[in-house]
């Protein structure tokens, strides 16, 4: 899923079964924001029976960890925001639930501008409310449905100083936080300036190990 502003040939997209969507233009909503939530409304574009999963794009996995049943909805990880917030990495259900559970109307452009308006925090000026968008949306929408979401908490690790997602290789402390016991699940990845030799000779490393 792309926004307005990306050119789908600066991808190199090899795999040719990929399905490339592009999200709409939306004068009053920051590109910034129709990027981060348009996760949530792919279930417009996917058939009912598929099986979505929404993931953060700086998370990339490192096991099979998951494994989702179709007909449920999985939340992941809910004890990594200390039970308040649903994390959107992890949330799992097929295409018939995410339209039922998120009110998806199959018109991107209309439901994104509804929930935006519902839940205000995307015309915010500030980062750090705007920024809580998505995963306040996904968390009103399926919080009157919690007795029947399967949770699978995470665990945490106290490590490098700071309380982090168990079995997650963290940007927090790069170096550290693969001393942990194996299994590793994910790895938590640099977002800003990730061309610099500092941060992506580190993360090649890793990734090549567990990507050969």
């Amino acid at each position: 899923m792309i926004t307005h502003d990306v050119n789908p040939l600066d991808l190199n997209i090899e795999n040719p079964e990929t399905i490339i969507v592009r999200l709409p233009e939306i004068p009053e909503l920051r590109s910034a924001t129709i990027a981060q939530a348009g996760r949530l409304y792919a279930a417009n574009y996917l058939s009912e029976d598929a099986l979505i999963m929404t993931c953060d794009m700086d998370l990339i996995p490192l096991s099979d960890y998951w494994k989702p049943e179709p007909f449920d909805v999985t939340v992941y990880g809910h004890d990594l925001t200390w039970h308040s917030f649903y994390p959107m990495g992890y949330c799992a259900m097929s295409g018939k639930n995410w339209k039922k559970y998120m009110n998806l109307t199959g018109l991107t452009e209309n439901d994104l501008v509804r929930d935006a308006k519902e839940v205000e925090l995307a015309y915010m000026p500030d980062w750090e409310q705007w920024w809580n968008h998505d995963w306040t949306l996904l968390t009103k929408r399926l919080k009157p449905y919690a007795s029947i979401i399967k949770f699978n908490d995470r665990g945490q690790i106290n490590i490098a100083g700071a309380t982090l997602a168990k079995g997650r290789i963290d940007r927090h402390n790069w170096m550290e936080t693969q001393n942990q016991p194996e299994p590793f699940i994910d790895m938590h990845c640099e977002n800003n300036n990730v061309q610099h030799p500092v941060k992506l000779d580190p993360f090649l490393k890793v990734f090549n190990k567990f990507y050969p």
